[in-house]
């Protein structure tokens, strides 16, 4: 009697195995996403931006001044890496002087040690303006509306400079015109702080200012702003009011619809450029309207791609968590048919000799009960 070979021409699958894995993911995730939802909460400063993202998005910040410059930039311009580094920083750059405008200066790389920017994007402060608004529309138009004085925005002086406001990390500086009427102050970090209620939430990447008029009585004031970029300069009336972008490098300025002037709030109107087509220099004029004494509050923006680094919290937990439980619950209640373990049937041996009408009267004379016996 030959045994009958057994073939497993079937897929074996180990459902035990895959519930203990299953388990296992289901579980990590779902501590995973009860643990960002934990440390969304958590905000030590007060400042509404959890410490997790504060910590992710802080960046150096390091300091230089010369008589006319003040200069922010993301690394230590004493020691540049070498182009095996291949940093991505900013530059930012406050001017004045005799005879100069004060300017802005942002300048955006993709490798530092190389010293060229991948964009540049300039800004400046032309003049104050007091008009006559012939067709009083609230909006200065230098074609139709009438100029009576102009105040050039020049030989500013630097009044004050710091570090350090309420006890956050934060630089301020402070420019004043020769009269006095005309002052402007910039506040800059390299982590998000909440300062006084002057300044607000002020984030890394950030320059906010903040501009004073002071015992100025126009007709109807307007401040003059020219900006240049290396690449095209986009104005839109609502959304982002002013972007420079190479894609991944992007440089916003963003002013506000309101003004603080004698007291009260009051509405701001912004001329922007004419013509729609893209240009890599332009000009907007800030209509503040009548005012004696009043605040305007602007900021700027720079963008730079995120470094390529993997985070475990990035990960999409949550669909991660509900795939998981679903695969797992569909594989719990799978019902698995098995075949009942049974013994080996056997069939007689046919001889050589034997023929196939000999073999088969043989198996009928053998009992049945003997032909099968797990019967």
């Amino acid at each position: 009697m030959s045994k009958e070979n057994f073939k497993r021409d079937k897929p074996h699958v180990n459902i035990g195995v895959l519930l203990l894995i299953f388990s296992m993911i289901s579980g990590f995730s779902l501590g995973m996403v009860i643990y960002k939802d934990i440390t969304k909460l958590l905000d030590d400063d007060g400042d509404s931006v959890p410490d997790i993202e504060e910590d992710r998005l802080r960046t150096p910040l390091f300091f230089e001044v010369t008589d006319d410059l003040l200069t922010f930039s993301s690394y230590d311009t004493a020691t540049i890496p070498t182009t095996t580094g291949h940093e991505l920083g900013h530059n930012l750059g406050l001017s004045h002087g005799f005879s100069s405008h004060l300017a802005i200066q942002s300048n955006l790389y993709d490798d530092v040690s190389t010293g060229i920017p991948i964009l540049d994007f300039k800004m400046q402060y032309e003049s104050l303006i007091d008009f006559l608004d012939v067709d009083s529309n609230g909006y200065f138009d230098p074609v139709v509306d009438v100029i009576i004085g102009e105040t050039a925005l020049t030989n500013l002086t630097l009044e004050n400079i710091g570090y350090g406001i309420d006890g956050q990390p934060a630089y301020y500086s402070g420019y004043s015109s020769s009269d006095g009427v005309f002052n402007a102050e910039f506040y800059i970090s390299g982590e998000h702080v909440l300062l006084g209620r002057q300044v607000g939430l002020l984030a890394p990447n950030e320059l906010k200012s903040r501009l004073t008029f002071v015992n100025y009585v126009p007709s109807s004031l307007t401040l003059k702003l020219s900006f240049n970029s290396s690449a095209n300069l986009i104005f839109s009336p609502s959304g982002i009011p002013l972007r420079a972008s190479t894609g991944l490098y992007e440089v916003q300025y963003e002013w506000n619809d309101f003004a603080i002037t004698d007291g009260t709030m009051t509405t701001v109107n912004v001329t922007l450029p004419s013509s729609s087509i893209p240009s890599n220099n332009g000009e907007i004029y800030i209509n503040l309207g009548q005012v004696s004494n009043g605040t305007y509050d602007t900021k700027l923006l720079w963008v730079l791609p995120h470094n390529n680094l993997f985070n475990l919290l990035d990960l999409p937990w949550t669909y991660i968590t509900i795939g998981s439980i679903t695969i797992l619950t569909v594989i719990s209640t799978t019902h698995v048919i098995r075949k009942k373990p049974g013994r080996l049937k056997y069939r007689p041996l046919i001889s050589s000799s034997d023929s196939p009408e000999s073999t088969t009267q043989a198996d009928k004379s053998i009992p049945s009960t003997l032909r099968h016996r797990d019967r």
